[in-house]
């Protein structure tokens, strides 16, 4: 299946509710999932839902394939002051990788930040031996932003994360160049 990241009707991002909980929790707990975002703690229904009810100001959006599957989550930490923001994005559903599905929700959601929202920044961060989410950042205009050493302290000892951003400028032009 090889995805329009522009117009795809079979793609969508839809906003986070409760109902995606237990999926989200069960991929949190995934050896694979746990790995690539380092965490070293088992993530609960509970926990997971504190998170959320703390996080309100997060915009949260499902990605859900045309048959109502969900497939994976975006979540944005906006500062709206400074007009930037976080970006999480991972697909929780296995069968989905490696399908198109990551670059259109990351398409779409750009494009909502960038054109709609009015943001000039959006930035992340990845695990330094997650090369294959650098591959996929750097593919759609990501610039590393540099290492941040020893930043992160896991299951005792200290891990670096590379951070990366895109600005509005860039974005627009590589929307512009794909001239859909």
């Amino acid at each position: 299946m090889t995805l329009n990241p522009l117009v795809n009707p079979e793609i969508h991002l839809i906003k986070y509710t409760p109902v995606f909980d237990l999926t989200t929790v069960r991929w949190l707990n995934a050896p694979d999932l746990r790995k690539s975002f380092g965490l070293t703690y088992r993530v609960t229904l509970a926990s997971h839902r504190r998170w959320m009810k703390q996080n309100k100001a997060v915009l949260a959006w499902g990605i859900i394939d045309a048959e109502g599957q969900h497939l994976g989550n975006v979540f944005v930490h906006a500062n709206e002051r400074h007009r930037s923001a976080y970006l999480q994005i991972y697909l929780g559903n296995p069968s989905s990788r490696g399908q198109g599905v990551g670059s259109v929700a990351l398409v779409k959601v750009l494009t909502l930040l960038f054109f709609r929202k009015k943001f000039h920044r959006v930035w992340l961060h990845t695990l330094i031996q997650n090369t294959r989410a650098e591959h996929f950042y750097e593919k759609h205009g990501f610039v590393s932003e540099g290492i941040e050493r020893e930043a992160l302290s896991r299951s005792g000892h200290y891990e670096s994360q590379r951070r990366w951003s895109i600005l509005a400028p860039e974005w627009k032009r590589r929307v512009a160049s794909l001239r859909i």
